[in-house]
């Protein structure tokens, strides 16, 4: 995850735009949780592997086959203008926590990711003083208080709260160009908890 500076993000509209823009579509993913929650597992399979068939075929279009969308290239990253996005690796995660882990578990594990990446971001933008290895300090602080707040509201021990929460927070802080924390994250949080939680 790129956090923006809080000179890029309140002195620059555009680079506000686009990160508000960006974190309303992370956002928008509390959709598959929900789903599944008043649903069950068959439709949040379906919705999920809908979703990340038409974002891979939308990577697959702007980028092996140069189509070009100038609404979609105002809200890129420059690094992203030629390489794929957070989205297939976000959808894919949460496709395979749905189909690994139980309900409450995978549930959990994708609000963790939609709720905490997004919080961190923002903290680190207006926040963000402190670095080290290229994170804000700040902003993972807040990703590892937000992800505990998730957990609270479901029924693990504690143990498994706090480790599952440790476990995102280091998947989002060791996160890399090679790894996308949009993988990590839930698979992370959804192992812990499966473990701590016998």
């Amino acid at each position: 995850m790129v956090l923006l500076s809080r000179d890029l993000l309140f002195s620059n509209p555009k680079g506000m735009k686009l990160s508000f823009l960006r974190r309303l579509f992370h956002f928008s993913g509390i959709v598959i949780p929900i789903t599944y929650l008043l649903l069950g597992k068959n439709p949040a399979l379906a919705l999920t592997t809908t979703i990340l068939v038409l974002l891979a075929s939308a990577e697959f279009l702007r980028i092996i086959l140069s189509l070009d969308s100038p609404f979609l290239r105002k809200h890129l990253k420059e690094k992203e203008m030629k390489n794929p996005t957070g989205s297939v690796p976000y959808m894919l995660s949460c496709l395979l926590v749905i189909l690994l882990f139980d309900r409450l578990t995978a549930v959990a594990s994708i609000l963790v990711l939609v709720l905490s990446d997004p919080a961190a971001s923002i903290i680190g933008s207006c926040l963000g003083r402190h670095r080290l290895l290229g994170k804000s300090v700040q902003g993972t602080t807040a990703f590892f208080l937000c992800s505990v707040v998730v957990l609270t509201f479901f029924p693990f021990g504690i143990a498994a709260r706090l480790g599952a929460a440790i476990a995102a927070t280091l998947a989002e802080f060791f996160s890399s160009r090679f790894i996308d924390d949009n993988l990590t994250i839930p698979l992370a949080t959804a192992v812990v908890l499966t473990i701590l939680a016998r």
